[in-house]
């Protein structure tokens, strides 16, 4: 994590470089954490100051912008108002997009059941043993990431929402090691 502060035809005394770093760190360490590289150069630009600011995020996102007054610190200003603006644009982009992708996923309850060939003392009324119970989340997915999960989990079912239907469907491996594939009217 750098910062370059530098001066074109200009020299940039020290607490101008020390007013730099401080504030746009503060804008930085709102929205990132990390940043790659940062380079700021003033010039002279007529009658006014020119602060021309890059910076390269750790997301390999890079802003760059200018800002234009009458004296360095304000060009500073200008152009450190700007990017924080963007920053925050983005960074409310980002946001409002993984609260749109984020979907609710239902809850079912998994049983385990033993088979008949077991030899188990069964009850009266002849009902399988629940061996084990837990929840699981029914996750919203597509035919081809229910295959993908089934196997790296190594299941031989999965139980999962269509992201097409919106219908709950199943997915298990049969004996021929062929997949059958069941969708509800």
């Amino acid at each position: 994590m750098s910062i370059s502060i530098s001066g074109k035809q200009t020299k940039v005394g020290k607490s101008l470089s020390f007013y730099v770093e401080e504030n746009i760190e503060k804008s930085l360490k709102k929205y990132f954490e990390r940043f790659i590289s940062i380079d700021v150069l003033f010039s002279k630009q007529s009658f006014n100051f020119k602060c021309e600011l890059n910076i390269h995020l750790e997301t390999n996102m890079y802003i760059s912008t200018i800002g234009l007054s009458n004296d360095a610190y304000g060009a500073f200003n200008i152009a450190n108002e700007k990017i924080k603006k963007r920053m925050r644009r983005y960074h409310r982009k980002i946001v409002d997009h993984r609260k749109r992708k984020k979907t609710k996923n239902s809850v079912a309850n998994l049983f385990t059941i033993r088979e008949s060939g077991d030899k188990i003392n069964t009850s009266v009324n002849d009902e399988p043993v629940i061996i084990a119970e837990t929840k699981v989340d029914i996750e919203i997915l597509s035919v081809s990431q229910a295959i993908m999960i089934m196997n790296l989990k190594e299941q031989n079912a999965i139980l999962f929402k269509n992201s097409q239907s919106k219908k709950l469907n199943l997915l298990y491996k049969r004996n021929d090691g062929n997949i059958t594939w069941i969708e509800p009217k």
